[in-house]
């Protein structure tokens, strides 16, 4: 009997916490809570998506052909909008590494006026 109630708090508890992503999925879910009653998981589908705005079945994930496509031209659509960024940083880098160990010529100090006069 202690096992009947913990399996039946079990399915409460998925029940509770459960979003359905597609009806298809929703009706799976219902035919396995009723061991395969087909009329019985009807009328609990019935039920559960009167009011949701779902899509029938759950949508088809991308290949990874289509994963590396889209990868590769949103890289080089970024490369595209900021390619005056990518060009004045690498010339920043470029003199930074030419002018390496060159020490900035000193200019004379300029006595500042002073503050109270």
């Amino acid at each position: 009997m202690l096992w009947f109630n913990t399996k039946k708090k079990q399915k409460m508890e998925f029940i509770q916490n459960y979003v359905p992503t597609s009806k298809a999925q929703l009706l799976q879910v219902a035919m396995y809570f009723n061991n395969g009653d087909m009329k019985k998981a009807q009328e609990m589908f019935d039920f559960y998506s009167k009011n949701l705005n779902i899509p029938d079945f759950d949508p088809v994930s991308p290949s990874f052909m289509q994963q590396v496509k889209t990868g590769a031209n949103d890289l080089f659509s970024w490369i595209k909008e900021n390619q005056s960024d990518i060009i004045n940083g690498y010339q920043f880098i470029q003199s930074v590494i030419q002018n390496r160990g060159v020490i900035p010529p000193v200019t004379e100090e300029v006595p500042l006026e002073p503050i109270n006069d």
